[in-house]
């Protein structure tokens, strides 16, 4: 930018000059100087004007270099710096893997009735967990990968976009108990199949397919391991099939999915009780009926714990178990100081993983730092953008930002996913403050459908349509229907806040708030709702019980414990 206005300044010098040495300045405008009588008191005036004109030019354009090159000059040095280092960083990372680089495409469905996705989706997973045991080779992660998924590129493309020299994919074919599996592994750089290999055998035998395959590509890439080669956790290949059913469900992000998700799970470990990643997806179905039933925080932990202690006891050394139990200790269910140790604690484990970055986002949200959630939700939802988890947590960082685009954005991909009705009550709640009603209530209309006329989401939604139409015939019928129902003081706080009710919103969130049983609505600090109530001289009070005033998050190390995306800790962290 600088650069740019020197040249400009020096290419109109020249006109400037030679205007200035032809032309004199004057009362009745330019005249030619050799028109001009100098001696003249007008004429010495004009050249006074001209004079201070001429500095005060100079003098900005002084002040423009100064600040150029001792603030903004410094800024970009140092922008440029950190951007050479990250370049660095990935050469120095790509160079120490070689050309040992690879990316697993999701594997098609080629079963008869075409409902075996979930299984095809499990069994690439499964390969690329597999291969990013292995230190040295570089696995393309299951969001990038997965991130291709239905679209007609040739590898080749894939392989330049991912910065990979080998591709693998393949299909998966099922029927009863018999189970076919394809593969093949492609040299992206010389479009060669290096391996291909087709099995045909029992569903039982689904892990030694899958430990087969990763040990071809350790062949193929000519490793040389210090140990032996990578092996998948052995299961009941029934109980795998409902882990993986349940999983599928768990990603639709719909109260319906999340109860059958749940009676999957009961029948996958009643089956073989061994296998810790099913005992951990019960925290996420937990969480999904503890937004659709309304549980508090202590309900979720009962119905959690015994979950991530089973994982524990099967697999002692799980990060994501450990994570999960720090947050569900006492101080962090019960504390926000405790709830931000224990997810700084998860942070300091695996600081790149999605779940935690997207616990981070959630934290940042309930503090009242909704900028700083978006960075984390937005790093989340990139590195497994087929998570509808991960999208629903930056659709809600952005709608808390204000961010309504964005949020409506992260809303259409978390609805892509599901392929339900999950997401349009948040959907109708962005069209509405966006001042779309039309669109709004025809989000909430569809999530009625789906979830029955009496669903309290959907009678809310349609209250606050009533009320910014001005129909308060249909306002005053939904708002005492609201009113009737169970655990529905949320709704009602925020149908007072958008009707102008500050008083009776306050007195509402109030009865709400009770640590550690409740600490009130979900973003009280940062909320384009809620925030309406901000001026109101009880808010400081509320926000005091709840433990998030100013005053008292500044007493947490938020910074150090959170420097960014992806980032571990500044500052040694314990699990609480």
């Amino acid at each position: 930018m600088a650069r740019l206005t020197v040249i400009a300044m020096a290419i109109g010098l020249v006109p400037v000059l030679v205007v200035s040495w032809l032309f004199e300045l004057t009362p009745d405008g330019f005249r030619r100087e050799r028109d001009v009588d100098h001696a003249s008191p007008a004429s010495r005036d004009a050249a006074r004007r001209l004079d201070r004109i001429v500095i005060a030019v100079l003098a900005v354009a002084v002040v423009y270099f100064a600040i150029d090159k001792f603030v903004l000059d410094p800024a970009r040095d140092v922008e440029l710096a950190e951007q050479a280092a990250e370049q660095a960083r990935d050469e120095a990372l790509l160079g120490s893997f070689g050309d040992r680089s690879i990316a697993v495409l999701p594997f098609a469905d080629l079963s008869p009735a075409g409902d075996q996705e979930y299984f095809s989706d499990g069994v690439s997973e499964e390969i690329i967990n597999l291969l990013s045991t292995i230190r040295e080779i570089r696995v393309i992660s299951r969001s990038s990968a997965f991130s291709f998924k239905g679209q007609s590129l040739r590898l080749s493309e894939i392989a330049e976009r991912l910065n990979v020299r080998y591709i693998m994919e393949g299909s998966v074919r099922r029927a009863g108990d018999r189970l076919r599996i394809t593969a093949q592994m492609i040299d992206a750089r010389t479009d060669t199949q290096l391996w291909s290999e087709s099995f045909e055998r029992e569903f039982g035998d689904v892990f030694a397919i899958q430990d087969e395959i990763a040990g071809e590509v350790v062949d193929q890439l000519e490793v040389e391991l210090t140990g032996n080669k990578p092996a998948s956790e052995r299961v009941n290949p029934e109980a795998y099939a409902l882990y993986l059913r349940a999983k599928n469900l768990v990603n639709r992000q719909t109260r319906n999915s999340a109860v059958e998700a749940e009676n999957l799970l009961n029948q996958s470990l009643a089956i073989d009780p061994g296998h810790a990643a099913a005992w951990l997806l019960y925290v996420n179905v937990y969480r999904q009926l503890a937004f659709f039933e309304g549980w508090s925080m202590p309900e979720l932990a009962l119905k959690a714990r015994g979950a991530v202690d089973n994982a524990l006891e099967v697999d002692p050394a799980n990060a994501q178990a450990r994570a999960h139990l720090a947050r569900l200790s006492y101080e962090a269910m019960s504390t926000w100081p405790g709830e931000a140790q224990a997810v700084a604690y998860a942070m300091s484990l695996e600081p790149g993983n999605p779940e935690f970055n997207a616990d981070v986002s959630a934290f940042l949200r309930g503090i009242g730092r909704p900028e700083r959630s978006v960075q984390y939700a937005e790093y989340a939802a990139a590195r497994d953008p087929l998570s509808a988890r991960l999208q629903r947590a930056a659709m809600l960082a952005h709608f808390s930002a204000g961010d309504l685009e964005q949020a409506l954005e992260a809303n259409r991909r978390m609805r892509e996913i599901t392929g339900g009705s999950g997401g349009l009550w948040y959907q109708g709640m962005i069209h509405l403050l966006a001042g779309d009603a039309t669109a709004a209530l025809a989000a909430f209309d569809e999530w009625a459908a789906g979830s029955g006329d009496d669903n309290r989401y959907a009678i809310h939604g349609r209250t606050l349509v009533h009320l910014v139409r001005g129909e308060s015939a249909g306002f005053e019928q939904g708002f005492e229907q609201l009113q009737r129902l169970e655990d529905s003081e949320w709704l009602v706080a925020m149908v007072y806040a958008l009707a102008g009710q500050a008083d009776e919103a306050i007195q509402t969130i109030d009865t709400m708030i009770d640590p550690p049983r409740n600490f009130g609505p979900p973003d009280m600090n940062a909320s384009p709702i809620f925030s309406k109530l901000s001026d109101h001289p009880r808010w400081e009070e509320l926000l005091r019980k709840r433990g998030t005033h100013p005053e008292q998050i500044a007493e947490i190390p938020v910074d150090d414990y959170f420097p960014g995306p992806g980032l571990p800790p500044t500052v040694p962290v314990e699990a609480p």
